[in-house]
């Protein structure tokens, strides 16, 4: 049902084939909820029939939060575009990436819920870091070359994240290849009406897909960068895709290929001929079922009450139904795990805090 609505506030169907109870209804705005897509899916909503719609009151609470949402997109696309201004007036290049980005290819740029403001700025760490600091801008997070953003609060309450890279450093040997071609790729921007750069479509589903991969097999990911991607391959290109799966394959994240498409297929409807590659159902409705019951980048994931040693080896079994889905990469993440857990359960026995997790 969620699924379905989703599709009709996307334009991929004309039909809801449901009229939900009053129960359903705020089982389906919970869901939207955690899945930060209120906005979207109250798109749906609004064209309902009558029978088909929420009860009043939780039709009027989901039109406050969709406008909510309205209202932030226009504030984060008015930031986006003034510390495009800022930097370049200091001969910085810059791009937005991801949402800003995103919200833009979307039926209703509006609808979608913004987290935070990611902004790719030329120069390298050092350079980018005095930029900041010429600006006056206070409390800067994440200071450290080896990481790929520098991120602070704005005056308005702006979560920003500012790229000297263009993205995450993969745990690879390939990490040398990725970089090189998103640098490469991110040359190729384009000015929004809006006021900012955006990157090319390309650099979009590379620099998007690791994304995913990473969020999907480490914390957990949400509906909504789901979507985002299914958004990017719509507008794609064979050509587009084609390149992305090329570079893809070249870092070595193309395992999780067939699981991503998989959901994609199993939430939007997504054809076979706009994908990176074939999917598999299997592994795709696993992914699914993690990302359904964790919500955004898994911060709605229930912990069981129950003991230690249970709440460990649901963990576990968690990690195995993965390894499908890419195994070098689980297994290396697995033994890292253990590795840690080894190394500091001396010292846990000492304090008596001995714990599996």
């Amino acid at each position: 049902m969620f699924c379905e609505l989703l599709r009709v506030a996307l334009g991929l169907s004309q039909v809801f084939p449901y009229i939900p109870t009053p129960k359903e209804w705020q089982s389906l705005y919970t869901m939207a909820h955690s899945q930060t897509v209120l906005g979207v899916a109250y798109n749906a909503i609004a064209n309902l029939p009558k029978e088909s719609q929420p009860p009043r009151l939780l039709k009027m609470l989901w039109a406050r939060d969709a406008e909510a949402i309205r209202g932030k997109n226009r504030l984060f696309n008015q930031e986006s575009a003034r510390y495009t201004q800022q930097f370049a007036e200091r001969g910085f290049k810059s791009a937005i990436l991801k949402g800003q980005a995103n919200a833009r290819l979307y039926p209703d740029p509006f609808s979608r819920q913004p987290g935070d403001i990611d902004i790719w700025v030329a120069g390298g760490y050092y350079k980018v870091l005095e930029l900041l600091q010429s600006l006056g801008i206070q409390n800067l997070k994440d200071l450290r070359p080896d990481y790929h953003d520098i991120g602070f609060q704005n005056e308005n309450g702006i979560e920003v994240e500012v790229h000297h890279k263009p993205s995450s450093v993969l745990r690879s040997n390939k990490n040398d290849i990725f970089q090189k071609i998103l640098l490469k790729e991110i040359e190729d921007l384009t000015l929004t009406p809006e006021g900012f750069y955006t990157p090319s479509i390309r650099f979009a589903l590379i620099m998007q897909f690791a994304h995913l991969h990473k969020h999907s097999l480490e914390s957990g990911i949400g509906i909504r960068q789901y979507m985002d991607y299914f958004i990017l391959l719509s507008h794609s290109t064979e050509a587009d895709r084609k390149f992305a799966w090329d570079c893809i394959k070249k870092f070595g994240q193309h395992r999780a290929g067939p699981a991503i498409m998989g959901v994609l297929e199993l939430i939007f409807g997504l054809s076979r001929d706009k994908m990176l590659c074939k999917p598999k159902k299997t592994q795709g409705k696993v992914l699914y079922d993690y990302a359904m019951a964790e919500g955004n980048f898994g911060f709605y994931k229930k912990e069981a009450n129950c003991s230690v040693l249970r709440r460990w080896f649901n963990d576990r079994i968690h990690e195995i139904r993965k390894f499908p889905i890419d195994l070098p990469y689980m297994l290396k993440k697995e033994l890292r795990y253990w590795k840690w857990t080894l190394k500091r359960t001396p010292e846990r026995i000492r304090l008596r805090r001995l714990s599996l997790r």
